[in-house]
């Protein structure tokens, strides 16, 4: 259920080092680096079911390349910084920020869409 996953993102992750660097950095990098990547070509796709894709370029591009990085960053206060207990109190509030970030991208990336 919906509710579980928001509980499960929502708390402190469990687990040791080994999930810290696995998903906290190794995950983390997957969206991370495919976003900068992006951002510098100034190419991003919009992945969909069924092997359907959209391409995008221009400002839409960028919104969702910094869509990609927020995805990336959330993965990562959640799994690294979340099991480190001096890191762990800013997780949270930092996980809220890309998701805000997250959020106001893709907005502008459906405005920009649906404009063209």
């Amino acid at each position: 259920m919906i509710t579980d996953d928001d509980r499960v993102l929502s708390s402190a992750p469990s687990e040791g080092r080994v999930k810290a660097w696995l998903m906290g950095v190794g995950m983390a990098f997957i969206p991370l680096g495919y976003g900068v990547y992006c951002l510098t070509t100034g190419h991003t796709r919009l992945f969909g079911r069924r092997h359907s894709h959209l391409d995008l370029d221009g400002s839409a591009a960028v919104s969702l390349a910094i869509a990609y990085i927020a995805i990336g960053v959330f993965i990562h206060f959640h799994w690294y910084w979340g099991l480190h207990s001096s890191l762990e109190p800013y997780s949270n509030p930092l996980k809220l920020f890309a998701v805000i970030v997250f959020l106001a991208s893709l907005g502008f990336t459906i405005y920009k869409v649906l404009i063209s």
